[in-house]
């Protein structure tokens, strides 16, 4: 996968000029289903990004989406309390569903935008080469910081 490639040497390269080794990231190439093969009751993360993924915008798709609740419940099982997922995309259906799904799923949205470079609710955003393509071509840019919160 090329995209992977690429993050890895991003990841690499960024750590060698500090001059530091990575030790709080990890790149996989696996369906969100599985993730459970690699991830145990002892892995935990503070936060997870979602930067554009497919937006399956197809009903009968939907379920395959990255914010879906189906897979927003297995973040849950690794995600600590109070951890946050970052969410970016150019595409309205994904966006206002996941609205939704965060909602269903347990999170609660602390802070959106249906444009961030005029609202920047990201403390650092990192502008991947998707937002910048995206921009370019005229489209704003929806984001999402979404809370894990105890499922009553």
């Amino acid at each position: 996968m090329q995209c992977f490639g690429l993050s890895k040497r991003n990841i690499e390269n960024a750590y060698e000029e500090k001059k530091i080794e990575p030790d709080n990231i990890i790149l996989t190439r696996h369906d969100i289903e599985r993730i459970q093969l690699f991830m145990t009751e002892r892995d935990t993360v503070d936060r997870i990004y979602i930067n554009f993924c497919n937006p399956w915008p197809k009903p009968k798709h939907r379920k395959k989406r990255l914010t879906h609740t189906k897979q927003l419940m297995l973040y849950r099982e690794f995600l600590k309390e109070n951890g946050e997922i970052y969410f970016k995309t150019d595409d309205d259906g994904l966006f206002s569903d996941s609205l939704k799904y965060f909602e269903e799923a347990g999170f609660s949205v602390m802070k959106k935008t249906e444009n961030l470079h005029e609202n920047n609710i990201f403390e650092n955003n990192i502008e991947t080469e998707h937002e910048k393509m995206y921009s370019e071509e005229g489209k704003t840019i929806k984001a999402v910081i979404a809370v894990k919160r105890e499922i009553e």
